[in-house]
């Protein structure tokens, strides 16, 4: 018998993944707070003057968190389809705060650890590869 090392998730990839995770597992935590204490917050933002943030945008954002969540793990888990749902919803992330607040430079700075999560990905595609699973089989 041969003794067949699986290839592994790389440094980088673990590393941008558990950023990930650690941020939108708090970003998560405190949209799930807000769902729950809105009339607190809307009553300590108006009497600051600041607008009331919609039910609907914490609902959204939320979504989008989860699903980053999710994404996360089914990569570290090595699953083709955790990379497809990572990036489209960094991409719905990034295009719903540009059409809410309007493109800021600062949205920018949010293609960061997409950008190197892609990077580590390329890296280690054998990894993810369907066509590299069905040669092996």
């Amino acid at each position: 018998m041969e003794n067949v090392q699986k290839p592994k998730v790389g440094a980088g990839i673990k590393t941008v993944s558990i950023i990930e995770l650690v941020l939108m597992g708090f970003m998560a935590i405190g949209l799930i707070t807000s769902l729950f204490i809105t009339d607190k917050i809307k009553a300590i933002s108006k009497a600051a003057g600041v607008p009331e943030t919609p039910t609907s945008t914490i609902v959204i954002s939320l979504v989008i968190a989860l699903l980053v969540i999710i994404s996360v793990i089914l990569i570290l888990m090595k699953k083709e389809l955790g990379i497809y749902m990572y990036f489209i919803a960094t991409v719905a992330n990034i295009v719903y705060s540009i059409v809410t607040t309007g493109f800021k430079p600062a949205i920018i700075l949010s293609l960061i650890l997409p950008t190197l999560m892609g990077i580590f990905i390329w890296k280690k595609k054998e990894i993810f590869s369907t066509e590299t699973k069905n040669i092996e089989v």
